[in-house]
């Protein structure tokens, strides 16, 4: 063989390689174009107890489950909100169909109910803690809500293993709002720094505690560090949304599957 028919044949080989590489892998991790809509699911408690509360802010497993197998059929990926927010500003690719699972509260269901169903699917999720909180109960309800136990650390450190990204929602889940600014920047500022801390991970989101977050609050957001705040306002995200108050999807025990697949429209 000539260099000249050896050099063909090796370009030739190169060019197949490069025609495969494009054709399995762009169509999966492919640039979203800037307006393509990016849901948050927002989820609190999974549990089959109903003392654990009403299906307000309880979703039961068998539910969850059917939810967490339609995206999985469907072709939905998990991701997190870090490579949400570097797909926008920098545009690193994402999956195809991104989705991000968000939980609030931190409670221990999310370990013994969700968890095992989310590594059954394959799927991670972004779980927003109470620092304060973390291995006891949900003060913040108490004589209002159903008592329920919170994540502890050995549990978070389990989950996070895996691949759970953990969040700040303040130390004692208060209404920002409503209380004196200096409380409402320790709250912001040292949920941060201690999460940051325990879990050796960067904490760049925030979830507002009942959605409540003014002006103010969001300046204090951004001058902690917060890549942005997360809101519980209803609807999907792109490019252009407010990074102050990203919105969600929420998700409720009693929404039925059709409901559920009209929520991802």
């Amino acid at each position: 063989m000539t260099m000249r028919k050896f050099l063909w044949s090796a370009l030739v080989v190169l060019i197949g390689s490069l025609v495969y590489f494009r054709s399995s892998v762009v169509p999966v991790f492919s640039v979203a174009p800037p307006g393509d809509k990016i849901p948050i699911l927002m989820y609190h408690k999974i549990s089959p107890y109903s003392f654990h509360g009403g299906l307000g802010l309880r979703v039961p497993p068998e539910l969850f489950e059917r939810q967490m197998n339609y995206l999985k059929k469907h072709g939905y990926h998990t991701v997190s909100l870090d490579q949400v927010t570097d797909h926008w500003d920098k545009g690193k690719p994402l999956p195809s169909h991104p989705i991000v699972i968000s939980m609030d509260d931190g409670y221990e269901d999310n370990y013994t109910f969700a968890f095992p169903i989310l590594k059954k699917m394959g799927f991670s999720a972004t779980i927003f803690l109470v620092n304060n909180d973390i291995g006891g109960y949900n003060l913040w309800d108490a004589g209002r809500m159903a008592r329920s136990k919170l994540l502890s650390w050995p549990q978070i450190r389990a989950m996070k293993q895996y691949g759970i990204s953990f969040q700040s929602h303040t130390l004692t889940h208060p209404h920002l709002t409503k209380i004196k600014p200096a409380a409402a920047q320790r709250e912001i500022c040292e949920s941060k720094t201690q999460l940051e801390k325990a879990l050796s991970m960067p904490v760049n989101f925030i979830a507002y505690p009942y959605g409540d977050s003014d002006v103010e609050i969001d300046k204090m957001v951004r001058q902690a560090g917060y890549k942005a705040g997360i809101s519980t306002n209803q609807g999907q995200n792109n490019a252009g949304t407010d990074r102050r108050r990203l919105k969600r999807i929420r998700i409720t025990g009693d929404v039925s599957m059709s409901d559920f697949k009209k929520l991802l429209i």
